[in-house]
């Protein structure tokens, strides 16, 4: 899977695409120019408010701003991380991860 930061996905798309510019995109997000442009830079990270103000904008929903910022989030996590460093926890099967006990 291909993940990307949004600012860079904005860049690609609605920049290069659109002509667009950070002070027209700051006026009708309206925030600084300079949270666009460490948006874009990479810098800033789509908070949940964020996210809804681009939906607005750029007709695009919320929740796809959120998970975009979500897998590009995990993804640097999982490169950052040295998995060999972690030692799992053995369950026992008796245990079935997500299932509730009844009493």
């Amino acid at each position: 899977m291909i993940t990307m930061h949004p600012g860079e996905y904005l860049s690609a798309v609605y920049f290069d695409e659109l002509g667009m510019t950070q002070t027209k995109l700051a006026d009708h997000l309206k925030v600084s120019k300079s949270a666009v442009s460490r948006l874009l830079s990479g810098e800033a990270d789509v908070s949940p408010e964020m996210a809804v103000r681009l939906s607005y904008v750029l007709d695009r929903s919320a929740e796809s701003w959120m998970e975009m910022q979500s897998q590009y989030s995990i993804e640097l996590a999982k490169e950052q991380l040295d998995r060999t460093t972690f030692v799992a926890i053995s369950l026992p099967t008796s245990i079935q991860v997500g299932e509730e006990e009844t009493a």
